[in-house]
């Protein structure tokens, strides 16, 4: 049991510790993220992300392209995906022209997400089921892209499937990609250090092995989480504002 001076202690630090998690509970949340590409000595807006109070990314813009510029607006329910919209907008005639729209189903019971890409005349592209169980994900990819229909059928499919493996921290750590035209996968593994990680990849024509180094990007988005990828910041530099 403990004694009146460890009660008394302990009581001394419940103000200090309940501060502390206020101040955690009410960290800056991220509003909006853009992206400059570096031309020549100067640097053009490139991309930008916005995301609501509650940390989901929500809008994604790209600016530089002369004819139109892509534009992906998400949708959540329950802090779950259910719809991502794809359109190219184009600012002459101030207008988005929609061009695959994705609908997200969940069955939990069986730990699966299932995504279904539509083309804008809601012919079906491709149809994607993750299946995750422990540190085990596995993505099974039915296919039409050369030819998407209303209607289509699961022999005329290529068949692609990914398996991934997570480390304890929810890092992936290894990928095997699988196509059903080919006799052996390719396979990617990651392996992770304080100052960045190492992308191995083999089972391809052209095997690398690369190193990428941590940026304070990478760092903020590993810290927070943030559903945004950061490029190399020798080419690219980010403004990040807060609510």
């Amino acid at each position: 049991m403990a004694t009146v001076d460890e009660n008394n202690t302990m009581m001394k630090k419940l103000p200090q510790l309940l501060f502390l998690i206020f101040i955690l509970g009410c960290s800056p949340k991220i509003k909006s993220i853009t992206e400059y590409t570096k031309n020549n000595n100067a640097f053009t807006k490139s991309r930008v992300a916005e995301f609501d109070k509650k940390g989901y990314k929500v809008l994604e813009r790209n600016f530089g392209k002369t004819r139109s510029n892509r534009i992906v607006r998400i949708q959540y329910e329950n802090g779950k995906k259910v719809k991502e919209t794809d359109c190219d907008y184009f600012q002459k005639q101030d207008t988005c022209v929609v061009r695959q729209i994705s609908v997200y189903e969940y069955n939990p019971k069986e730990n699966l997400k299932i995504q279904t890409m539509y083309e804008s005349d809601t012919a079906i592209r491709f149809i994607r089921k993750y299946h995750k169980i422990g540190n085990l994900e596995v993505i099974k990819t039915s296919t039409w892209e050369m030819f998407p229909s209303k209607d289509p059928d699961p022999e005329k499919a290529m068949k692609l499937t990914d398996s991934v493996f997570y480390d304890s921290k929810g890092r992936e750590i290894k990928r095997i990609h699988h196509n059903e035209d080919f006799d052996k996968p390719w396979v990617e593994i990651f392996k992770y250090s304080d100052k960045g990680y190492t992308k191995g990849i083999s089972g391809t024509r052209m095997d690398t092995t690369r190193f990428y180094k941590y940026s304070k990007p990478d760092k903020l988005r590993n810290k927070k989480e943030i559903d945004f990828e950061f490029k190399d910041t020798t080419a690219f530099k980010y403004e990040i504002k807060y609510y």
